[in-house]
């Protein structure tokens, strides 16, 4: 549950690095009532956790899509079937191959892996910055509910982009 909520967390900021041409799936959780106060050097150190994350979670999607990709199937195909078994689906249901099912399968044992070494590298770049996972998890709620604390994020998020391009 815990990692659910950083992969939340992760994705989220991934919309706001990336803006708007992104489609991703997943749930919000609930802005808490009490939003915690951020320093503008928290807000910096959440950036900079935020940007070490997305790089380790590129770099697990692009291994995971090469897994899916050795195993004989196609991303889509892959995504078809996860999806259809989340809601119950037999393989007929679905109109894929036994065969399809059994390359997805051995796929999803080996993405199960890179997930699990994902888990701990984003929560060692997250502390490596200085921040505890639960204080991340906090700073984002509060970049969430907090449209001035979006804002300077944004700010944050083009002035480290520019120095990315600048180097």
């Amino acid at each position: 549950m815990k990692f659910q909520l950083m992969r939340t967390c992760i994705v989220a900021l991934f919309i706001l690095f990336a803006g708007t041409s992104v489609h991703a799936q997943f749930e919000q959780p609930a802005p808490p009532q009490d939003v915690p106060e951020v320093t503008d050097e928290e807000l910096q150190t959440f950036v900079d956790a935020s940007i070490k994350a997305q790089q380790i979670q590129a770099e697990a999607q692009m291994e995971m899509i090469a897994i899916v990709e050795e195993e004989g199937l196609e991303v889509d195909t892959y995504n078809k079937i996860l999806q259809g078994m989340q809601m119950g689906q037999s393989a007929e249901d679905m109109d894929v191959s036994s065969s399809d099912v059994e390359k997805f399968e051995v796929a999803s044992s080996l993405i199960g892996e890179i997930e699990e070494e994902m888990e701990g590298e984003l929560i060692a770049a997250i502390e490596d910055e200085g921040l505890e996972l639960n204080r991340f998890q906090e700073i984002f709620m509060a970049v969430q509910s907090d449209s001035d604390l979006q804002m300077k994020m944004q700010e944050l998020i083009q002035q480290a982009q520019m120095q990315m391009q600048g180097q």
